[in-house]
């Protein structure tokens, strides 16, 4: 049949299975974002490019707080090494004499003016005198064991005429808690003694109450005891004869304990050596993503095609026929 008798097929109302089937390519699965080309291999040049990230301004200001993060990193790590070195030395000295045979004074005070060598400390001394028990001292504010109390603090008069300040013990808090509730009274006569010499402690700027004093500071208690005081040490009482039936808590030995001090050392050093690390790292990862094309870290641009090399063309993308061509489909 021809001419206007021909009939017209009818235009589909909506794009069935059938149709998408023979007139649409095949949907594969749902892709998600485009991802950006992955980093190349780390070559010369590509490490050649991450150290010249550093001329940007942004890889400029992070390298340079990089460095003075390891600055930082690094003195903080000399600080405690230094502390770790001072108790080492410290406890060195406890050691070597702390249980040492006792010696004179003058082996190691040569005048009651003299200063305590920092290697002589906690040597062990033999003094022979009279305790003064009218200058006793109650240095407030000693715990022992968590408990809260004094040490007693009494002149020992020798028979040079000098007085010697002995550290005879602790005793505890009473009731009142400002004081204590009895002290041992030091034993009448001439006594022996032997101490282990100690440096004096720095003063406070603070009133303590009366017969008390805040600080072992050997100038303070020298003018309590009047007269002529040894001003460069004290002594902890380590043996006293005859032994009196009552008598302060012995003090305990010191601490040896060397702390964390190095291994704080050591971590402060690894995160100097991991500061660097790290930047080496994220530029080496940046200069890769460069080179394939993609976008860094830092935001920066991709890297542009290389001269001569022309882009690659975009792929067109596949349009759906309008209404009027599937018409003239149908009719043609």
């Amino acid at each position: 049949m021809s001419g206007p008798d021909r009939p017209v097929p009818a235009r589909p109302s909506a794009p069935g299975p059938a149709r998408a089937t023979s007139r649409r390519p095949a949907q594969g699965p749902a892709q998600g974002p485009a991802r950006e080309p992955g980093p190349g291999p780390v070559d010369a040049a590509t490490v050649r490019s991450a150290v010249l990230l550093l001329r940007e301004p942004f890889w400029a200001r992070l390298g340079v707080a990089v460095v003075l993060l390891a600055v930082a990193f690094f003195f903080l790590g000399r600080w405690q090494l230094g502390r770790h070195e001072a108790k080492v030395a410290r406890n060195d000295v406890v050691l070597e004499n702390y249980s040492a045979t006792p010696v004179p004074l003058d082996a190691v005070l040569a005048t009651p003016a003299s200063a305590l060598p920092a290697d002589r400390q906690w040597t062990r001394v033999r003094l022979r005198g009279r305790y003064e028990a009218a200058g006793q001292t109650l240095v407030r504010n000693r715990p022992l064991d968590g408990t809260f109390g004094f040490e007693v603090v009494v002149p020992l008069r020798l028979a040079s005429g000098a007085a010697f300040l002995v550290d005879r013990g602790w005793v505890p808090a009473g009731e009142k808690v400002v004081e204590p509730d009895a002290v041992p009274a030091p034993p009448p006569g001439t006594v022996e003694v032997v101490v282990r010499v100690r440096p004096g402690e720095p003063p406070l700027d603070r009133t303590p109450p009366p017969g008390q004093e805040l600080r072992i500071d050997l100038g303070r208690l020298a003018l309590r005891a009047g007269g002529t005081v040894y001003r460069g040490a004290y002594g902890v009482l380590a043996a006293e004869q005859p032994a009196p039936a009552v008598a302060p808590a012995p003090l305990p030995e010191p601490d040896l304990d060397l702390g964390p001090h190095l291994a704080y050392a050591v971590q402060w050093w690894i995160g100097d050596v991991a500061a660097f690390g790290l930047l080496g790292y994220y530029a080496l990862k940046e200069a890769r993503v460069r080179a394939a094309g993609g976008r860094g870290p830092s935001g920066s641009p991709p890297k542009p095609p290389e001269p001569g090399r022309p882009p690659k063309p975009a792929r067109p993308r596949r349009r759906e026929p309008s209404d009027e061509e599937w018409e003239d489909a149908a009719t043609g």
